[in-house]
């Protein structure tokens, strides 16, 4: 296979996935600041030279690593994902199409319907949007 048409094939960011990908960014970095935080009111006034910075420091690397997972899996490499279909019990049903007003009251598509391309896509710049944010908390505090 031609490295040409492996970037063809490789998915565009669109609009549908901005939604996703501000849900996933908010999310991620609130959790994270959320325990890095635990970590500094708890964890750093025992351990001598820390400082509240470690912890944001920390979490950029781990964004960056995992954005590093998401790039080698648009790439076809097989890597793990973090998911939460673990943790799910049932199957939605299916959709079937008809009219458009048929699917009014639809709920906007989550993350969970894209494909899995998609979803290493957006996962990508969510993961870069992340770290970046976590450096300038870094370089803030």
């Amino acid at each position: 296979m031609n490295h040409k048409e492996d970037k063809k094939n490789r998915p565009r960011f669109e609009r549908h996935l901005i939604r996703p990908l501000v849900y996933q960014v908010f999310t991620r970095y609130l959790i994270s600041l959320c325990i890095a935080l635990l970590w500094a009111r708890f964890i750093a006034p025992r351990v001598v030279g820390s400082s509240v910075s470690w912890g944001f420091q920390f979490f950029a690397a781990f964004y960056v690593v995992m954005a590093w997972m998401a790039w080698l899996r648009l790439d076809g490499v097989r890597m793990p994902t973090f998911d939460r279909k673990l943790f799910r019990r049932k199957k939605k049903p299916p959709i079937v199409y008809g009219d458009m007003i048929d699917h009014v009251d639809d709920p906007i598509p989550s993350f969970d319907d894209l494909e899995p391309a998609e979803k290493d896509l957006t996962l990508l710049y969510a993961d870069i949007i992340t770290a970046l944010l976590f450096v300038l908390t870094s370089l803030l505090s």
